[in-house]
């Protein structure tokens, strides 16, 4: 049976089967919004998504904020009952989809799979939030894009604290198989610098310590808003993502509202995100009040490429950077998935079934 995960993050979703790997963005565009002469998207990479429960067309996909429909987008980024949410629901069908027009079977037939994702160790803590995403992802999914139906159904979903992705990827190869047998007798903290939150976790032997650890409603938004507020005009914060995204590298950012209107924000980036780096490390000093007791501290997360590095790096001897880091969690998520499914063919060998 294949393997689905899924990182759906209030900014960018993460999609990983073993044929592809995804990295798109948690907005959806109904088409209804857009001018009619948009219809067709010549070779921007959007796509169109229908679901028999709702009877919108809706745009998906990488260069979604391209268009610059900004005000029309609708987001998931939201911190309460965010699993209920219709937009949420739309956007788990539609990463079904997509993983699964990588698979012939899916358009063919029915495809069966194992779904494995993640939450946030506080809404992992839920039953009300467990129970809430697996009605989303469980049964049978008909997603139609580009006018191709294909048809998935979830026989089983594996839901992990989102920490423990980035831990598997650390610990495991692409195949599953330990590579890094020292973190699990090392008490390990995971920041995963996401686009909606901050969430700070420890690992203990390889178990969740219930102390150290913190959610921060602090992530990478908020490093935009700030950007988005110290500009002369009405700036756009889906601008403004792909913008700092694209130009972390050579760090230069400019901001533009016209062919004729282009300013350069470089040194207004650069300090928005020095601040939001500092506030990143008051709030590990107060989560790891006994900093000198770790062994390891592990940034990932999809904005973990965007905060000055060496400000943390200053703070903190035992800081690693993951590489990659946006693919961490669903690479963990698959790996997680590889290593239950391995266990328990191996339990059914020997006439032994495990209970979930």
């Amino acid at each position: 049976m294949e393997i689905f995960a899924l990182d759906l993050g209030n900014k960018q979703t993460k999609l990983k089967s073993r044929k592809a790997e995804y990295v798109l963005p948690s907005q959806i565009l109904n088409k209804s919004d857009m001018p009619q002469q948009l219809g067709s998207f010549g070779t921007r990479k959007i796509s169109s998504y229908k679901v028999p429960f709702d009877e919108n067309e809706w745009a998906w996909e990488s260069d979604l904020a391209a268009l610059k429909l900004d005000e029309y987008l609708q987001d998931t980024l939201m911190h309460q009952n965010r699993y209920q949410n219709d937009v949420f629901r739309l956007l788990a069908n539609f990463a079904l989809g997509k993983l699964a027009t990588d698979f012939k079977e899916a358009n063919k037939g029915i495809m069966k799979v194992i779904v494995v994702t993640g939450l946030p160790t506080d809404d992992y803590n839920s039953s009300k939030q467990l129970a809430d995403l697996t009605e989303v992802l469980k049964g049978q999914h008909q997603v139609e894009v580009n006018g191709k139906t294909y048809t998935v159904r979830v026989e089983k979903v594996l839901i992990v604290p989102q920490p423990v992705g980035t831990f598997y990827d650390v610990l495991l190869d692409k195949q599953g198989y330990l590579k890094n047998e020292d973190l699990l007798e090392e008490k390990v903290g995971i920041i995963d610098v996401g686009g909606g939150t901050v969430l700070i976790d420890t690992l203990i032997n390889f178990g969740l310590d219930k102390h150290n650890r913190k959610q921060y409603a602090t992530g990478a938004n908020d490093l935009y808003e700030s950007i988005a507020a110290g500009i002369d005009g009405n700036a756009s914060i889906y601008q403004i993502e792909k913008i700092v995204r694209e130009g972390i590298k050579t760090r230069e950012f400019a901001y533009r509202f016209s062919k004729n209107n282009v300013i350069d924000i470089s040194d207004l980036v650069e300090l928005e995100i020095n601040s939001f780096t500092k506030r990143l490390v008051s709030n590990l000093k107060s989560t790891f009040k006994d900093i000198q007791t770790m062994d390891s501290l592990i940034i990932t997360g999809g904005a973990a490429n965007l905060i000055n590095q060496r400000l943390i790096a200053d703070t903190f001897e035992t800081v690693t950077f993951v590489k990659d880091s946006e693919f961490a969690n669903v690479r963990g998520f698959y790996k997680y998935a590889l290593t239950k499914e391995g266990a328990e063919d191996s339990e059914e060998e020997t006439g032994t079934t495990e209970t979930d």
